[in-house]
């Protein structure tokens, strides 16, 4: 199998132009015979993938982070990228020695006392091997040679095919933040700094953080504390008890509420491959590569929003919060009262479900995330022209707290939410104030 990763402009070039093309085909020939609209979507999702598979590298992250980000795609899309996740290819041995030499300036053998060629887990662009130096247990993370050229050029082809799919409405801003997020993950000298910054003030009780090792780190090459613990299918094949899944997922819950008000940050990757379930109930929190930092007028927005939601206040008082956050084009009082009905309230009682009462039991609600997307799409279709206002900030965040529902979902686990909303209606009490 041939595992290099096309980094030139014309060798990308080709493999996206080859796709593009074939979906205006696809696209053209169903204009003509009125053929099948799903059947349609399915082709052009085929199209996207393979050329995905041919460009490898960052084009399986940016597929995910469009599934996350854009939930309103066609169930088929959404269904195709979940098994991308771990379609990422490893890569040779003599390419790991390459870019170790470079990053670090000596062999692998050389920087490190000892160095396993053996990759032993996927990261999202690059792969992770097992390390000691002076006597201490490493995972050194290892970029793929030439991700960051391929962002350009993979992005193209995403975009294109999405407009299929968004019935060609402006996505542009909800592109924008996924690049910008990207840009910043294939600089691993910034994802030392997340993790610095992360182990020095995310202090909750049982939440491990590795230690980096700046002087073993790069912008590619990433050498931090090795954490051992079981991965997240693997725990719960372990047949873990209700009380354990309860408390991680406590854990998880708590600490996302805790990174956003806190320290006004928050880890805003919910793929479970971030996170390690050790010895004695603790959770190891890894890979800081996609850090969001959310600014307190946003924030003061947002949470006035959710509280509003939660007490219960008439559509009418919750169209202005909307508006502030840019989700509601300034019209008249009736036009806005009605888009808000048609497009944002749906989804807003799903995002405030589990807060409503104080414990949600998501092994009797095991279907949120499966009502979540079918809603969403559902609006998508009846209002064509709802994706150009989303906030991202406000998708970001709430995309990444219905991908921990969905790991919830998956454990079965039970979550109380009463200390949230406490810390909710706290921030609420004291206004703007920066904690940084």
């Amino acid at each position: 199998m041939d595992n290099s990763l096309p980094t030139g402009k014309l060798s990308r070039g080709k493999v996206v132009g080859k796709a593009l093309l074939k979906i205006g085909a696809k696209k053209t020939k169903r204009f003509v015979t009125g053929g099948n609209k799903e059947q349609n979507h399915e082709e052009i999702a085929d199209i996207i993938f393979d050329a995905l598979g041919e460009l490898k590298g960052v084009s399986v992250k940016i597929a995910q982070q469009v599934a996350l980000g854009m939930p309103f795609l066609p169930p088929t899309y959404l269904e195709k990228i979940s098994k991308s996740f771990n379609a990422i290819p490893s890569i040779n041995k003599a390419l790991v020695r390459k870019v170790v030499k470079t990053e670090l300036g000596a062999y692998p053998q050389d920087a490190f006392d000892s160095f396993e060629m053996e990759a032993f887990a996927a990261a999202s662009l690059g792969q992770v091997h097992l390390a000691t130096f002076d006597g201490e247990q490493l995972a050194v993370k290892v970029q793929y040679p030439g991700i960051k050229k391929s962002i350009e050029s993979d992005m193209s082809l995403i975009h294109f095919g999405l407009k299929r799919f968004a019935k060609g409405q402006n996505i542009d801003h909800i592109i924008g933040e996924i690049e910008e997020r990207l840009y910043e993950e294939v600089d691993y000298t910034l994802e030392a700094k997340n993790c610095d910054f992360f182990r020095e003030n995310l202090q909750i009780e049982d939440i491990v953080i590795p230690t980096v090792y700046h002087n073993l780190s790069s912008e590619k090459v990433l050498t931090t504390s090795f954490l051992e613990g079981l991965d997240f299918e693997t725990y719960l094949l372990a047949n873990p008890s209700q009380e354990s899944r309860d408390a991680y997922a406590q854990l998880i819950f708590d600490s996302f509420f805790h990174e956003l008000y806190k320290l006004k940050r928050i880890h805003a990757d919910p793929n479970p491959g971030n996170f390690l379930f050790l010895r004695g109930g603790k959770l190891g929190l890894i890979d800081f590569g996609c850090v969001k930092q959310v600014n307190d007028t946003f924030l003061k927005d947002y949470n006035a929003l959710h509280l509003s939601l939660l007490e219960g206040v008439e559509d009418e008082e919750l169209v202005p919060h909307y508006q502030h956050l840019g989700m509601i084009v300034k019209d008249t009082p009736e036009k806005m009262l009605h888009f808000y009905r048609e497009v944002i309230k749906p989804l807003d009682r799903l995002y405030i479900e589990p807060l409503i009462e104080d414990n949600y039991d998501f092994s009797i609600h095991n279907d949120f995330s499966k009502r979540g997307f079918e809603r969403v799409f559902e609006i998508q279709q009846k209002q064509f022209h709802a994706v150009h206002q989303v906030n991202e900030e406000y998708i970001f965040l709430d995309r990444t707290l219905l991908g921990y529902y969905a790991l919830f979902e998956k454990m079965g686990a039970s979550i109380e939410t009463k200390n949230v909303k406490d810390m909710m209606k706290a921030y609420a009490s004291t206004g703007i104030k920066n904690d940084e």
